[in-house]
């Protein structure tokens, strides 16, 4: 491709975003269907289709103007499915499936239909998708369209609320990614996670509160943001579970408490550190092997008081990935009587690294098999959190 057809390219992709801006400041908050057609415009095509993820990450269901335009259906077996799980573009006669990812996290799929062979666009087409993603997020906080095309079932009250704490489900950086999920995702309970890339670092945690339902909730949600609080206020891990060890205790009394990990990864040397707050340890893939559980002496869980017994340190090697999670994965029971368990939990992972996947699609597979697994529903939450370190530096994979 010559110099000057690659500034008419230019010309044309700054003009098309031009457009969808302006197009933006002329719709309504809710009007993310009026993006969606505006590029349906600018390309060409016939008909413009947006297919949203539930939040399982199981089930697609096609947007419209007041919500989902039909019932949900599967990711397995489907065109859109394909394209959403395997990340990448598919073409089928006159049709582009393209997924709709903001930075790591997959949000669904942009179906284009053309009248006859897509023109020589293909670099456009990519370019204009990932703008309507960036529109899209910026616009579906206005609205309960988005969201309400995400259920694929009826949510409770306390699995709204838990899902409305929750930061993206996937994010990546230079030097690390992180993946998570929740399930049961439309009744889920005490269970949370956190984390955020800051420089030069990866602040984590995931918690899981005694009990179920909203009370469950409030006590995760207590912690979650006390432990936020402290990281934004320049606070160490140690002052982060002691305030919301605090808080649990004064507000909810001594017999509720929240297990969990906080933790921090110096993304520059590779060292994690974190405190074990009565919570199951979270497992090391490394090299395509198990390397088994990263120890850490347990504290008290949080509002049941106690000293801070170990702050404890691995350093991380490139490539390796740190599973946490909650105790509804390994303990899920099969209808015969049988755990998940921990080493069918190590399993997955290992092969999942082994067979190039990413950490976003992993967990929603390992999610769906646990859900297999148990067959009739998840009777505790069920919560991973997924760390993959990549380094820092010319090397990086």
């Amino acid at each position: 491709m010559g110099a000057s057809e690659d500034t008419l390219n230019d010309e044309l992709f700054g003009r098309s975003v031009r457009a969808l801006l302006e197009a933006r400041q002329q719709h309504n908050p809710a009007g993310i269907l009026g993006m969606v057609d505006a590029v349906r415009v600018l390309l060409g095509a016939e008909a413009a289709r947006v297919h949203v993820a539930d939040y399982a990450l199981s089930a697609l269901c096609v947007l419209s103007d007041v919500g989902p335009l039909d019932v949900a259906y599967p990711l397995e077996g489907t065109i859109a499915g394909r394209a959403f799980i395997a990340g990448d573009i598919v073409v089928t006669d006159h049709t582009w499936w393209l997924p709709l990812v903001d930075g790591a996290e997959r949000l669904g799929v942009l179906e284009l239909e053309f009248g006859a062979a897509p023109p020589e666009l293909s670099q456009m087409i990519t370019d204009l998708s990932a703008v309507l993603v960036l529109l899209v997020v910026s616009m579906r906080r206005y609205t309960d369209v988005w969201l309400h095309t995400r259920r694929a079932a009826t949510m409770t009250p306390a699995a709204e609320a838990q899902w409305d704490l929750l930061p993206p489900l996937a994010s990546v950086s230079n030097e690390v990614a992180v993946s998570g999920i929740l399930e049961p995702a439309y009744e889920i309970g005490g269970d949370s996670f956190d984390y955020a890339i800051n420089p030069g670092r990866l602040d984590l945690a995931i918690v899981d509160a005694v009990g179920h339902g909203m009370s469950a909730v409030m006590m995760s949600t207590t912690v979650i943001n006390s432990l936020r609080n402290t990281r934004r206020e320049h606070g160490s891990l140690e002052d982060g579970y002691r305030q919301a060890d605090a808080l649990i205790a004064h507000h909810f009394g001594d017999s509720h408490y929240v297990t969990g990990q906080v933790a921090s990864l110096d993304v520059a040397t590779g060292v994690l550190t974190w405190i074990n707050a009565g919570h199951l340890l979270p497992l090391l893939v490394r090299n395509g092997t198990f390397a088994g559980e990263l120890q850490c002496a347990p504290s008290m869980p949080m509002g049941l008081g106690g000293p801070i017994v170990e702050v404890a340190q691995e350093t991380l090697q490139r490539g390796d990935w740190v599973l946490f999670h909650t105790d509804g994965i390994s303990e899920s029971v099969s209808p015969s009587g049988g755990r998940f368990g921990l080493d069918r939990l190590a399993d997955f992972l290992v092969r999942a690294t082994l067979d190039g996947v990413s950490g976003a699609e992993t967990v929603r597979r390992l999610s769906a098999s646990v859900g297999a697994h148990v067959v009739q529903g998840l009777h505790d939450d069920a919560t991973m959190l997924l760390v993959e370190y990549h380094g820092v530096g010319p090397e990086r994979r």
